[in-house]
């Protein structure tokens, strides 16, 4: 062989390398860019704390209240609820305490939590509380007319767990969730 077939070897053994390589390094590029689903588990537990206190007294059916996130829930290295995002609840049962030692009820009901995106995340949670224990002598006495029995009161900072009520699916980048079947 001569110099001028090397030269021409040399440069067919050039052009399939570099063409090996940027294959390559488009399929990485390519498979980087893939769309990756992430998965939150079913039973999932999310802290959630009371920003005000509410009361049997004070609150009425039907009303929104307000509780945060305590920790960030996270997949992987990803954040998809960040801590102190809002959660509401619905009060969905509530009795004022009443004469002869009936005690205040208050039940709070959360359905959702809001993920960083703006997605709903299902989720299984209540708080349910009842004022003392009713004073049986009191109640069935003639004076008991004139004892009114405990408030039912969730106090700030009190702290709820919440467990997610299927399991979700997120695709990163986090551009939506769905339930998985």
């Amino acid at each position: 062989m001569n110099l001028k077939s090397y030269s021409v070897v040399a440069i067919l053994i050039i052009m399939m390398v570099t063409a090996s390589v940027s294959s390559a390094s488009a399929t990485e590029t390519a498979t980087a860019n893939m769309p990756q689903e992430l998965l939150i588990a079913k039973g999932t537990i999310i802290k959630i704390q009371a920003v005000d206190s509410i009361s049997s007294q004070k609150n009425k059916h039907n009303e929104k209240v307000h509780f945060k996130v305590k920790e960030d829930i996270m997949v992987g290295d990803d954040t998809i609820v960040p801590a102190n995002t809002d959660v509401e609840g619905i009060i969905t049962k509530v009795k004022k305490a009443r004469s002869w030692d009936r005690d205040g009820q208050i039940e709070v009901v959360f359905s959702e939590v809001k993920t960083k995106d703006g997605y709903s995340l299902p989720v299984d949670g209540r708080i349910y509380l009842r004022g003392d224990k009713p004073n049986i002598l009191v109640r069935y006495s003639l004076g008991g007319v004139f004892i009114k029995g405990k408030e039912a009161v969730i106090k700030a900072g009190v702290e709820v767990n919440l467990q997610i009520k299927a399991d979700t699916i997120f695709q990163r980048p986090l551009s939506g969730i769905k339930e998985k079947v």
